[in-house]
């Protein structure tokens, strides 16, 4: 494995471990450069700065079955109608349905590839690439108290209605919230490593905000006075307490 991925800062880096269920999927990922989720299956977050690709038991024949075996960067984002993704199945009955296609670079094997031992069904896990390396199980992936997490479960207790996955340029937005005057994207990650590519110039009114996980798992209400700073000068109002249980 790439030494790039073993320092400091790759280690900050976020991952996303996805599904390879076939192996036309695998062949896409690794011959043409793109990664496919339906949007109505999608997790709340599909931003990453990696994926990492667990193969199923569809692979039986192979050894990377029901492992985490390769890992790509992502490159881009984009959301297509499967039609335009897969144009050589107009026909297919969710056609009109839409996907996130996701850009990568080159798959690379990891080093030591994580089994799955006890924990075969897999849908999305959002972690780190240093806990992907220190994994001997996809179970240990799992993040406990991920400060994602935390900070949509305020918000909603805030009665604010966060969006997922709203796609500005090329790059996802972890969080959106609407304002009178224009829209909040939030991004859970730590500004220097954070990958943007965002269009100058937007039809409506965007600020930004990068939140980096450990100011939200240390002062989670300091975030949440940065976010009603921002919904402020959007013209919304100011966040709602969440009643206090008698």
């Amino acid at each position: 494995m790439s030494a790039t991925y073993l320092d400091a800062e790759a280690r900050r880096r976020t991952v996303l471990v996805v599904v390879l269920n076939n192996s036309a999927d695998f062949e896409r990922a690794a011959c043409y450069g793109w990664y496919r989720i339906p949007q109505r299956k999608a997790p709340r977050r599909i931003g990453a700065d990696f994926l990492a690709f667990y193969q199923t038991g569809a692979f039986r024949n192979q050894p990377e079955a029901q492992t985490i075996s390769y890992i790509a960067p992502t490159r881009r984002y984009r959301l297509m109608l499967r039609r335009d993704l897969l144009p050589d199945e107009p026909d297919h009955p969710r056609a009109n349905d839409y996907y996130y296609r996701i850009d990568i670079g080159p798959l690379e094997r990891l080093a030591r590839p994580v089994p799955a031992t006890t924990f075969r069904r897999l849908t999305f896990i959002h972690t780190t690439m240093a806990q992907l390396l220190a994994a001997g199980d996809v179970k240990e992936l799992f993040r406990i108290d991920d400060p994602f997490d935390r900070l949509w479960s305020a918000l909603r207790e805030h009665n604010l209605r966060p969006l997922k996955n709203r796609i500005i340029g090329e790059r996802p937005i972890d969080i959106t919230l609407r304002a009178r005057g224009g829209y909040l994207g939030i991004n859970c990650d730590d500004e220097s490593t954070a990958q943007e590519s965002r269009p100058t110039l937007l039809t409506e009114r965007w600020e930004f905000l990068h939140l980096a996980p450990a100011a939200i798992s240390s002062d989670l209400p300091g975030c949440l006075r940065q976010i009603g700073a921002a919904l402020l000068r959007l013209g919304g109002s100011m966040l709602h307490q969440p009643p206090v249980a008698e």
